[in-house]
């Protein structure tokens, strides 16, 4: 009799996080869900959050009870999870789980950036002032530009050149483009919108996958649910894209067709540092000003 393939069936589970789980360091699934899935899981899982970081966490598998363990307190204290939180969990299938973190106020938390994380195995967003900025916030950290001049993007002189040096030198290379990036992301927190934005750091995914995330905080407030929307760079050229939600239990969104005809014509590379305003609210245009890795990858001595 043929079965559905439960390693290919995602299924959702969610877990309120008590005194007791911060406590015990540990988290038990849910019986339904050990009931259904148990006899597949192995002895470690892996828990992904937004933007591809994962975490091996070992279960404890006792009679018909699953337990979350060693790995767990790691989870919890990078994420800074307490007592009210809660998290939900889309089984992948080879003990494999999507987790998103939801604080006491029922938001999706920003999900912090590590350093320690590979520039290749990582998706990092994060979002930037928002409109409520006050007048005294934007005079303090407002850039030279004018208020009726859009944010530039970084010229790309010496582009292949750079290029060419880093493939020339495996580590120092590596070693350039990581500082690289840490210098774009540093540029791109100086940028100060005067309106709504966010900020995305190109990573695997959205080079594979052709998608780029937008945080939940963002679409929420400023997003009508799924629609056609317009990138559009400093040079007034636009390109036209879909933002469709990212799953049933978040309110985040992805950025997917027409995400890949952007990137290839602007030539966007891993740890290109893109931020995304929103300069028009119907009909959304979404001005994207590029911090490319190359123009701030130095020479390693």
């Amino acid at each position: 009799m043929a079965g559905r393939c439960k390693s290919r069936t995602p299924s959702h589970f969610f877990k309120i996080i008590l005194p007791s789980t911060i406590q015990q360091m540990k988290l038990s699934i849910p019986e339904k869900f050990v009931r259904e899935f148990g006899d597949e899981l192995s002895t470690v899982s892996k828990l992904t959050v937004p933007y591809g970081r994962s975490w091996q966490v070992r279960l404890e598998k006792v009679d018909k009870n699953i337990w979350f363990c060693d790995g767990w307190k790691d989870f919890v204290e990078y994420h800074s999870i307490c007592y009210g939180y809660f998290l939900v969990f889309e089984y992948q299938g080879n003990s494999n789980f999507h987790v998103l973190v939801f604080d006491k106020t029922a938001t999706e938390i920003q999900y912090p950036l590590s350093k320690n994380c590979k520039l290749e195995d990582r998706v990092d967003i994060m979002e930037l002032d928002d409109a409520n900025i006050s007048m005294h916030d934007k005079n303090e950290n407002e850039m030279s530009n004018s208020d009726d001049e859009l944010p530039t993007n970084h010229k790309e002189v010496g582009e292949k050149s750079v290029k060419k040096q880093i493939s020339g030198m495996s580590s120092k290379g590596k070693l350039m483009m990581s500082r690289g990036r840490e210098r774009a992301i540093q540029a791109a927190r100086r940028l100060r919108p005067k309106n709504p934005s966010f900020m995305g750091i190109i990573g695997r995914v959205n080079m594979h996958k052709h998608i780029m995330y937008i945080p939940a905080r963002f679409a929420i407030k400023h997003l009508c649910g799924p629609q056609t929307a317009k990138l559009e760079t400093s040079d007034g050229r636009q390109w036209s894209v879909n933002c469709h939600n990212r799953g049933r239990l978040t309110s985040a969104m992805n950025i997917g067709r027409g995400w890949n005809v952007f990137s290839r014509e602007n030539s966007l590379e891993e740890g290109d540092v893109c931020v995304f305003e929103l300069i028009k609210r119907k009909s959304v245009v979404l001005n994207v000003s590029i911090f490319r890795v190359v123009d701030y990858a130095l020479p390693v001595k």
